[in-house]
């Protein structure tokens, strides 16, 4: 309730830090909040303020994975707001310590290679560790699929590759070798998404040979754009306990203490131990 108005300020001032989500499944700060809220497991997405709640960070995060991936953050800092820069910086300090608590070992943008999210996010401690090149093609692509697959016996149902569904696109993700029939094998991924599919469909290529390159563009695929995926490496702490807490209790666990504020999720009080 107190952060909800700053909150919703913040809005119109921030950045997207996972570009499949962003472009695809129409991903929106609120209802992204409201709907982790009511239906955690299907929609684990963490919103985390400062301590004043003028800062606001979202990422997807689920307890049995070592990766967060981070979706949106609020308000933009420009880079030459060092400032502000400043303040995201003890940000992710923080958030890093929460992870670590947590056992997660990286936190992931994935953005495209513009010029503000990739060395915003350099500034904040992440390094890149790969490039793709997105290939985007319009609803005709679906049509050409089914055309490739015509006459032909069809392939194994599971989809060699991540294909994602959203209201705005579909995103195949991370084609990595084209096997040995590239156009039949992308075709039959695209093809489960059925023959009535009127949007937008993205492709993420980590490396590109001749044989894949021949299958996008015959299916009617151009080269969009370049992405990136940052990441941030958190070194999870592995505690032992001394010789007095063994002699005491063998089955007492160790807790892993901070003695600062940390982040919390948006709307509650910020939690201090010590």
């Amino acid at each position: 309730m107190r952060d909800g108005p700053r909150f919703l300020a913040a809005i119109g001032n921030s950045l997207y830090l996972d570009e499949r989500a962003a472009r695809v499944e129409r991903f929106h700060p609120i209802e992204a909040a409201t709907a982790s809220l009511f239906f955690p497991d299907l929609m684990p997405v963490l919103t985390l303020s400062d301590r004043g709640g003028s800062c606001f960070l979202q990422l997807r995060y689920r307890r049995d994975k070592e990766e967060a991936r981070l979706l949106w953050m609020a308000p933009a800092p420009a880079l030459s707001e060092r400032e502000a820069i400043a303040r995201w910086e003890a940000i992710f300090h923080a958030v890093v310590e929460w992870a670590a608590a947590r056992r997660i070992r990286r936190l992931v943008a994935e953005v495209a290679l513009d010029e503000l999210r990739p060395a915003l996010l350099r500034r904040l401690g992440f390094q890149r560790t790969r490039r793709y090149m997105v290939w985007s093609g319009s609803a005709e692509v679906v049509e050409r699929a089914f055309e490739a697959l015509a006459g032909r016996e069809p392939g194994i149902r599971v989809s060699p590759w991540a294909l994602y569904r959203g209201a705005r696109g579909a995103w195949v993700e991370e084609l990595r070798s084209a096997q040995e029939r590239p156009l039949l094998a992308l075709a039959q991924t695209l093809a489960d998404l059925g023959t009535r599919w009127r949007h937008p469909v993205y492709v993420q290529v980590r490396w590109e040979n001749a044989g894949l390159t021949e299958a996008l563009r015959a299916l009617g695929f151009q080269p969009a754009f370049a992405m990136g995926r940052m990441v941030r490496w958190i070194a999870v702490p592995y505690l032992l306990p001394a010789v007095e807490e063994l002699e005491i209790s063998a089955s007492t666990s160790l807790a892993f203490y901070f003695h600062r504020a940390i982040l919390k999720p948006a709307g509650e009080k910020v939690l201090e131990s010590g």
